[in-house]
C-alpha cells in the first residue's frame, strides 16, 4: 500500500495546474531566450508551446519520482511501473477499451445533440485546431510523438499511479476512481468532451485496480489518442478538416 499523502497528491496536482494554466507563458517565454525562437508565426509558438509542455510534465514527473522513491522509499513498482504479467494485462485492457469505445463514442453523439438542441455549437479544442490547421509536417509529428507516447504514460503516471492510489486511501476503490476520472476529464478544459473523458478515465482507472500495473492504462490510453489523431488526420486530409456533423 503506498504511503504517499492525498495531500501530497493535491499538492502535485495543484502543481500541476498551475504550471499548465499560469506558468505556461512564462515558461515558454524563458525557452524562446534560451533557444532564441523568433516565434513570429503559429509554427513557432506552437513549437514553444509543444517543449514547454514537455518541460512541465517531465517536472511533475519528476516529482512525483521524489515524493515516491525519496522521500517515503518506494519501489516505481509502488507506482504501477512493472512489467508483470503484461501480454494478459495488455490483452485485457485492449478487449475492455474495444466494448467501451462505442459507449465513449455515443456519449459524444448525446452531448452534441443535447447542446445542438439548445443551439449551442461545440468549440473545437486547441490541439484539434491545432492539428487541422497545422502545416508543418515537423510539426505534426512532433505533436503526434507528444500525444500518442509521451502525454499518455506522463498522464497515467499523474492520475492512476499516483492520484488514485492517494484518494482510493481516503474514499476507498470505487470513489477513487470517479474522483480521479472526474478530475483527469476536468484538465482537459473541454467541457463537450467531458463525458467522453470522464467514461475513459473510468475504464483506465477499472484497468489499473484490477492488473494492479500501469501496463494496460498506459496502452489503452496510446491506443485512443492514436485513434483519435488517426481521425483528425483524415479530417485534415480527406475532408479539408470539416467535422461531420453527425
Amino acid at each position: 500500500m503506498c504511503r504517499w499523502s492525498i495531500n501530497d497528491a493535491a499538492k502535485v496536482f495543484f502543481a500541476y495546474l498551475a504550471l499548465m494554466f499560469v506558468g505556461m507563458p512564462v515558461i515558454a517565454r524563458f525557452l524562446n531566450i534560451i533557444f532564441g525562437f523568433h516565434a513570429q508565426d503559429n509554427t513557432e509558438l506552437r513549437m514553444l508551446a509543444l517543449f514547454a509542455s514537455l518541460f512541465i510534465n517531465l517536472s511533475i514527473c519528476c516529482s512525483v519520482y521524489y515524493i515516491v522513491c525519496v522521500k517515503y522509499r518506494h519501489s516505481i513498482t509502488a507506482l504501477g511501473l512493472s512489467l508483470a504479467d503484461m501480454s494478459h494485462n495488455v490483452k485485457q485492457g485492449v478487449k475492455r477499451y474495444l466494448i467501451t469505445l462505442p459507449l465513449i463514442i455515443l456519449a459524444g453523439y448525446v452531448v452534441n445533440l443535447i447542446f445542438s438542441y439548445y443551439g449551442i455549437t461545440p468549440e473545437m479544442q486547441d490541439v484539434v485546431q491545432w492539428v487541422l490547421d497545422e502545416k508543418s509536417s515537423f510539426v505534426l509529428v512532433c505533436l503526434m510523438f507528444f500525444g500518442i507516447i509521451i502525454a499518455p504514460i506522463i498522464e497515467e503516471i499523474l492520475f492512476r499511479g499516483f492520484l488514485l492510489s492517494a484518494l482510493k486511501k481516503s474514499l476507498g476503490r470505487r470513489y477513487a476512481i470517479v474522483v480521479s476520472a472526474a478530475l483527469f476529464a476536468a484538465v482537459h478544459i473541454d467541457v463537450f468532451a467531458f463525458l467522453q473523458i470522464f467514461i475513459l478515465g473510468i475504464l483506465l482507472g477499472h484497468l489499473y485496480e484490477k492488473t494492479k500495473t500501469l501496463a494496460a492504462s498506459i496502452i489503452v490510453h496510446i491506443t485512443h489518442n492514436l485513434f483519435t489523431l488517426f481521425f483528425l488526420l483524415y479530417l485534415k486530409y480527406f475532408l479539408n478538416g470539416k467535422v461531420p456533423a453527425f
